[in-house]
């Protein structure tokens, strides 16, 4: 039986800004993945991703989510985004409770109203990350790591069946990172989808079974993650060039 693809991108072409961000790519995810996003910086790894969750158009190509066209595409509930940076704007400072709460906003509406099955998803996944000492705390108090992971629990609170990470472990201490790969591997091992963009693999290495490698805005090569090299300090690191990716314009879940 064949698998269900998560995406299924065909000859992908971005334009922002007026310059091709991507030319030509051709990325196919199925159910039940762990993939692995590689290249350098400005190489067109987070534009892909936001291509792949419908944040960024188009120019060429097609794209197809769940098996559906993405213009079509309405159940965007079934995935969770997980961009770069934690931005928390003026006012009153929200806390980690609230913030991974508006995970589920996705799930309510005007008929059906925050419910126990709501808390207890958002009290699963403060838990999965290792923060639920932190749920009454402002999220500004709380450092780089810690503020990714609420990130991660907003993502994991809406229960999706494919979570999508922008550089996940980017700036994060070694104890966050093993808090994150040990929640992605028990999303993994209940049967979801992970795809990640990353530099350094780190505790996440020994989770990811494929890696999608970007050059130039195109696809170098797609299949088994690259192997360590044991006369290397720092065997999964790809080399960063100047230029990045254009800056993410969403802060929590999937803006459109």
């Amino acid at each position: 039986m064949h698998a269900v693809s998560v995406f299924d991108l065909q000859h992908g072409t971005v334009a922002l800004g007026g310059r091709r961000i991507l030319e030509d790519v051709s990325v196919t995810v199925d159910e039940g993945e762990f993939v692995a996003i590689l290249g350098a910086n400005g190489s067109g790894k987070t534009t892909l991703v936001r291509t792949l969750v419908g944040l960024n158009p188009l120019a060429a190509g097609d794209l197809r989510v769940f098996d559906t066209p993405v213009r079509q595409f309405r159940q965007w509930p079934r995935l969770g985004y997980v961009p770069q940076r934690l931005s928390v704007g003026g006012g009153v400072p929200a806390t980690v409770g609230e913030v991974v709460a508006s995970g589920r906003t996705g799930r309510l509406s005007r008929f059906r109203r925050f419910s126990k099955a709501d808390q207890a998803a958002v009290d699963h996944a403060l838990e999965d990350v290792g923060l639920s000492h932190r749920v009454g705390d402002a999220v500004t108090t709380l450092s780089g790591g810690q503020q990714q992971r609420v990130l991660i629990a907003r993502a994991l609170a809406g229960e999706p069946e494919v979570l999508v990470l922008d550089e996940p472990t980017a700036g994060v201490d070694a104890d966050s990172q093993d808090t994150l790969a040990g929640a992605l591997g028990h999303l993994s091992n209940a049967g979801g989808s992970v795809v990640l963009v990353a530099h350094e693999l780190g505790p996440l290495a020994s989770l990811i079974r494929r890696a999608v490698v970007m050059s130039q805005g195109r696809v170098q090569s797609d299949g088994p993650p690259p192997q360590p090299d044991p006369h290397h300090d720092h065997p999964d690191h790809v080399h960063q060039h100047p230029h990045a990716d254009p800056p993410s314009s969403s802060t929590f879940g999937l803006d459109r």
